[in-house]
């Protein structure tokens, strides 16, 4: 899972495997184990010679023809592809990239293709492919275990972009958020990072498809911070030995699998032995071809490849030199883990709480180290009310990954629900550290420092949050709140206003704003911005309570007492206001 725990004003939920409350119990995102199927590539022919086309630069050369070359010793794949998303929003009327993913996995293990074996592909598709699941195979739980130093690694990826201004992308996983994008997407150099400090080959081809998402600029509350529609590969620090293929130009858009399939078909010419050069050249011809006369708009799309290789071209389909490896026994022990892991969600989205723990327990005999184990049955327990073991949970998570922010703010709201303090600050402090731009860790240290009394430090983290999604509506009503409390009531005013020009159906913006204008004086104001809140949400008290005493400044005594009456009706008995605004309800009866 992702973190968990908000404020207890917030009714979602982070997790890992999903963006949508574990207390409403919405589905969740889980992994899939793969089949583990070999493929006999003994009897395929070794290519000839080198293809003519693009010329790679920079790296050893694996064409095992020649005798200064290495041959590729072993092979694997990780295929990546995602239509549909745990947040709908990023659900688009395209839904062609888990099929560009299922493809080419096909294209991979086929004999007269790719001649990968089934076993050293992984596919993670939707559900499976969630942020924590793509690093964690990328990582030191699969590939990283797997791959040698003279092996050939294949990464392909189809889901949306978020290119940034500030140079980097963002990829979207199954359980991205678009209100958190730092903080539940990965970026371009998350996944070069993993790959590098992870994988012990230095000949890694990584195949992009990734579709803009105007889902993003529109929902995210980031909009400001958009730039481009895809990847920019000139911007992305590579290793010796990778070459990265890219369905389009940073300023072009990607339609559908126009790419993949037009790559696909090439790879699969001359029995799959052709140069991948040579193959990229002829597709992208007919990817500019396809786009340029049937994509929406008729706007033709380019894809780049850009590579730190030298030598001989790169034959995909070669077969490898040394006969198929079996998985060790650590990997094994953590796909049978990652089965038990899958059954426990699959309770949880069922409220099958104590099914959910057996099967979290049975994953923890066979890997007690596995993190997103730890942190999912820390949720389980959390919601059961059991914040002992949940916060023993998300501590040995936070121990078996060190480095992950998520597992740190986990461990911080347990503490916090324990009514351990100092130790939820400390903890919190290091969720900061690790991860300074998600949203929720910044929400979490303003609240803290707003309840200690340090205005200053709350309206900091909030100008921090407010810098990344510069569009948000609920920021915005935050650091109006923020600032109101630092008497600051000029800017309150403007971020109240702004909050609401954003975002006009949140009620709770409206009365902020009907608050901090009340304070100025602008009592009609007021009474306007409390009146839009109770027409939006007439259950709220809050809304009730403040056109109460903004009316009676206005002398309309009637809908004074109206309002009140409104608010006693609507109010919870345990108000602390309750009291009072009776005996004014009876004051203006009079």
């Amino acid at each position: 899972m992702t973190a968990l725990y908000k404020n207890e004003k917030e009714t979602k939920a982070r997790s890992r495997v999903s963006l949508v409350s574990l207390m409403a119990l919405a589905t969740l995102a889980f992994s899939f184990p793969i089949a583990a199927i070999s493929a006999d590539t003994s009897s395929m022919p070794v290519p000839e010679g080198p293809g003519q086309g693009i010329q790679f630069t920079q790296m050893q050369d694996i064409n095992p023809n020649s005798a200064t070359n290495r041959p590729v010793k072993q092979k694997w794949a990780v295929v990546v592809g995602i239509s549909n998303f745990a947040e709908k929003r990023l659900v688009g009327d395209d839904l062609v990239m888990d099929k560009a993913a299922h493809n080419f996995y096909k294209y991979l293990i086929d004999p007269n293709g790719g001649r990968f074996d089934k076993e050293h592909v992984r596919l993670l598709v939707n559900t499976s492919a969630t942020r924590t699941n793509v690093l964690n195979t990328l990582g030191n739980k699969w590939l990283g275990q797997l791959a040698g130093p003279d092996d050939l690694v294949v990464v392909f990826m189809a889901t949306e972009a978020f290119p940034m201004i500030e140079g980097g992308t963002f990829l979207a996983a199954y359980d991205a958020a678009l209100t958190n994008v730092y903080g539940t997407c990965f970026s371009m150099q998350d996944l070069m990072s993993t790959l590098k400090k992870n994988v012990k080959t230095d000949r890694v081809v990584l195949v992009l498809e990734s579709k803009y998402s105007g889902a993003a600029s529109l929902e995210s509350g980031a909009k400001a911070l958009f730039h481009g529609f895809n990847i920019d590969l000139d911007k992305v620090v590579m290793g010796k030995g990778n070459i990265i293929l890219s369905s389009s130009r940073p300023n072009e858009e990607t339609y559908g699998d126009d790419f993949s399939s037009s790559l696909i078909e090439c790879l699969r010419a001359k029995n799959g032995l052709v140069p991948l050069n040579e193959a990229f050249a002829k597709a992208k011809e007919m990817t500019e071809f396809k786009t340029a006369h049937y994509s929406k708009g008729g706007k033709k799309q380019s894809p780049v490849l850009k590579s730190n290789w030298t030598g001989n071209d790169l034959v995909l389909g070669v077969p490898q030199s040394e006969q198929v490896s079996g998985i060790p026994s650590g990997v094994n022990a953590f796909l049978s883990a990652e089965a038990h892991y899958i059954k426990a969600n699959t309770f949880v989205v069922n409220n099958k709480m104590d099914e959910a723990i057996a099967e979290y327990k049975e994953a923890l005999k066979i890997d007690p180290t596995y993190a997103d184990v730890l942190s999912d049955y820390g949720t389980v327990l959390g919601y059961k009310g059991n914040w002992e073991e949940a916060a023993e949970m998300f501590n040995r998570a936070l121990k078996a990954n060190p480095h992950d922010s998520l597992f740190a703010y986990n461990y911080a709201r347990a503490l916090r629900k324990l009514n351990k303090p100092d130790e939820y600050m400390n903890v919190l402090n290091l969720a900061y550290r690790l991860n300074p731009r998600d949203k929720d860790i910044l929400l979490a240290m303003s609240e803290v420092s707003s309840k200690t009394g340090d205005n200053t430090g709350s309206i900091r983290y909030l100008q921090e949050a407010l810098a990344l999604y510069p569009e948000s509506a609920d920021l915005h009503n935050s650091i109006s709140v923020a600032l109101f409390r630092a008497n600051a009531l000029p800017q309150a005013i403007e971020h109240a206003r702004k909050a609401v020009t954003l975002n006009p159906k949140l009620s709770s913006a409206r009365i902020n704003l009907g608050s901090t204008l009340l304070s100025d004086g602008d009592l009609k104001g007021a009474a306007d911005a409390y009146r839009e809140a109770t027409n939006i949400n007439p259950a709220d008290p809050e809304g009730h309570f403040g056109l109460s005493r903004a009316l009676e400044k206005l002398g309309d005594k009637p809908g004074a007492k109206t309002e009140l009456s409104k608010f006693i009706e609507s109010a919870t008995q345990t108000d602390s206001r309750l009291p009072a605004a009776k005996r004014r309800l009876s004051e203006l009866s009079q």
